[in-house]
């Protein structure tokens, strides 16, 4: 009796203990750590937003508020110019950042590495993204025959480790991302979907 007891306790901690977001908030450029549960947007201007880039996210709730979502927005917009020929790469690299910056089931494929102190809060300075080798392959294969400069080489043909390597590292990004590419989920993780990506058109192949 006391053992089935202490299983059921245990359940119950275990259940209440997860979150869906790992960050929330903006604290001057990089995410504020918060494992919180995700929220709506405050305002019409935040969900028109979601509907145009991030349209796969359902459910009317994510791990980013607002403003955090109109910056990427606008980090977003030389990506978009640089893949404006080819709308699988754009819908493809938009979610690989919707997904890490607002997915509602952040935590299941983000973890945090390296964080720091910012007035009463704590902000992430390294991130660990886990990305299914099929989610990632789409990514890179869309994006790669669009533009070099995406894996900040203009030189040479751009591998999967050139693009995933340049966007998570890169001089003009105070964010680091480590992108964690694996044909299994690590244990507890639980990869975003890529049902929805897409891979070729009329323009572009894959």
């Amino acid at each position: 009796m006391l053992h089935v007891l202490f299983t059921c306790v245990l359940i119950t901690c275990l259940s209440r203990a997860h979150t869906d977001c790992v960050t929330y908030g903006d604290c001057d450029g990089l995410p504020c750590v918060s494992s919180t549960s995700a929220k709506p947007m405050s305002g019409e201007a935040g969900w028109s937003i979601v509907s145009d880039i991030c349209p796969h996210l359902e459910g009317g709730k994510f791990c980013c508020d607002d403003h955090q979502i109109e910056v990427m927005k606008s980090s977003l917009s030389k990506a978009d110019s640089l893949l404006s020929r080819c709308k699988a790469a754009q819908v493809n690299f938009r979610t690989l950042v919707c997904d890490m910056v607002c997915g509602p089931n952040q935590s299941d494929y983000l973890q945090i590495e390296k964080t720091e102190k910012h007035g009463d809060k704590t902000r992430a300075t390294h991130l660990k993204y886990f990305l299914s080798t099929t989610y990632s392959d789409k990514v890179w294969k869309s994006t790669k025959r669009e533009s070099k400069l995406i894996c900040g080489n203009i030189f040479s043909s751009c591998s999967k480790n050139d693009l995933f390597g340049f966007i998570g590292n890169n001089r003009w990004t105070k964010l680091r991302t480590n992108y964690v590419i694996e044909d299994t989920p690590s244990p507890g993780i639980k990869h975003a979907s890529h049902q929805h990506m897409k891979c070729g058109g009329e323009t572009c192949t894959c």
